[in-house]
């Protein structure tokens, strides 16, 4: 029997790809990953009964300095997918960024891409920090590579598997409205450095403190076990170039 088929717009990124991987776990999806090159195939195919937006891109200093280009693959392109795609429901992955820092253009357009998914029929995940995963970049592959990092070590911050979010996800892809994901404890960029014996530096004014501030579960993750990941990582010798 054919299982509900779901789009995942954005298969190849961070995010996305950990979706793929969680929804092939069960049997009742018939899972489409989008990768850029195939969209306007896969956007022809027919209707879906769940298209996933996780191709918001991720990159905070390029939408700094690229405010047109991040504007259009970010809200011009969740504006795409909810006008053009024939879909039943619409999950659009986004960021706690889009509470915690509308003096970015990062921040404003994942709110305005926001402002677009509206109705029964639909449901905003903010993401809060992830580790795991094909983890590439961000503050983690800074402090693992004694880096400078361009936040606060003040900062609190929600360290969650990538996976354990993608899991999750796909678990309540049912539910509407809009809700903050990521662990259900912090820990400051400062206890993470020191505890891993890095030699990074922090910038001193900027604070950037990124956790969910809807209910949590109790079985959420603990923040604090990003350390023992990160520690494995400078051992490994990742991220050193």
């Amino acid at each position: 029997m054919t299982g509900l088929r779901v789009a995942v717009i954005g298969a190849a990124g961070y995010v996305g790809a950990a979706l793929v991987d969680a929804l092939g776990k069960h049997t009742r999806w018939d899972v489409v990953p989008v990768v850029r090159t195939e969209y306007h195939r896969h956007r022809a195919a027919g209707r879906y009964d769940v298209v996933i937006n996780a191709a918001c891109p991720s990159k905070r200093f390029w939408a700094e300095r690229n405010p047109d280009a991040d504007h259009e693959e970010s809200v011009g392109a969740t504006l795409r997918l909810r006008e053009q795609w024939h879909w039943g429901r619409f999950v659009q992955i986004s960021s706690i960024s889009a509470r915690t820092q509308l003096d970015t253009v990062y921040g404003r357009h994942r709110r305005d891409a926001e402002r677009l998914c509206s109705g029964s029929d639909t449901f905003i995940v903010r993401l809060g920090p992830m580790y795991g995963g094909d983890y590439r970049k961000g503050v983690l592959a800074d402090m693992a590579a004694d880096r400078p990092v361009f936040a606060s070590g003040s900062s609190r911050q929600s360290f969650a598997p990538v996976r354990w979010c993608a899991d999750w996800i796909v678990e309540h892809l049912g539910d509407t409205g809009l809700r903050e994901v990521g662990a259900r404890t912090t820990v400051t960029l400062a206890e993470v450095r020191d505890a891993v014996g890095s030699h990074s530096d922090f910038a001193k004014d900027y604070v950037d403190d990124q956790f969910p501030v809807t209910a949590t579960g109790t079985d959420w993750p603990e923040a604090a076990a990003v350390i023992d990941w990160l520690a494995g990582q400078r051992v490994s010798g990742a991220w050193t170039n």
